[in-house]
């Protein structure tokens, strides 16, 4: 017998969760993880935060399906949810970062790597980018995601969204042109 979560919808899977079926997460898994982990990398980099921070937003999803408004994409209330546990992680790091300065500990190697204010710094540039994103129609947010969360080429785009590749460039491109125009930029 098939799996009804991997041919469901979304939020019927949320809704499955919301009634005690925790195991249906791991749909929602296979259909986002990637996209997840690629959000994450971006804010984080390759940190060792990384996997803790994917396991903790997979677990406020099944602790908070109740909160998930189904009139909204899933993929946007995961990605919020994701995005504001890494902030969190990156305040505390610059808090640390502070607070040692404060009590002139020099044990540390000097600095090779840029500093948590820079950290905060990109990391806030990125959660603008990333509100822009969420904020592109169904279509262009989806192409973003895919070509820079998931690192697909364009033609395994095309594949999976089932369109020439010619649409993929022009939603791309109308992508682009639209975040440039959001974030207040030259296109």
């Amino acid at each position: 017998m098939t799996d009804p979560c991997k041919s469901a919808p979304d939020a019927r899977i949320v809704a499955w969760i919301i009634e005690g079926r925790a195991d249906c997460v791991s749909e929602l898994m296979v259909r986002y993880g990637g996209a997840l982990r690629g959000l994450l990398r971006k804010s984080l980099g390759e940190d060792s935060d990384l996997e803790d921070i994917c396991q903790e937003t997979w677990l406020r999803v099944i602790r908070y399906a109740h909160r998930y408004d189904p009139t909204y994409a899933f993929a946007t209330w995961l990605f919020r949810i994701a995005w504001n546990l890494a902030q969190n992680r990156l305040r505390q790091r610059v808090d640390s970062a502070r607070q040692a300065c404060e009590q002139g500990d020099m044990r540390a190697e000097p600095d090779v790597e840029p500093t948590a204010e820079v950290h905060l710094l990109v990391a806030e540039r990125n959660h603008s980018l990333l509100e822009c994103v969420l904020s592109l129609p169904a279509h262009l947010k989806e192409s973003i995601m895919l070509r820079y969360f998931e690192d697909l080429s364009e033609r395994e785009m095309a594949d999976r969204l089932q369109v020439p590749k010619g649409t993929v460039k022009s939603r791309l491109h109308a992508a682009h042109r639209r975040l440039a125009m959001l974030l207040g930029e030259p296109s």
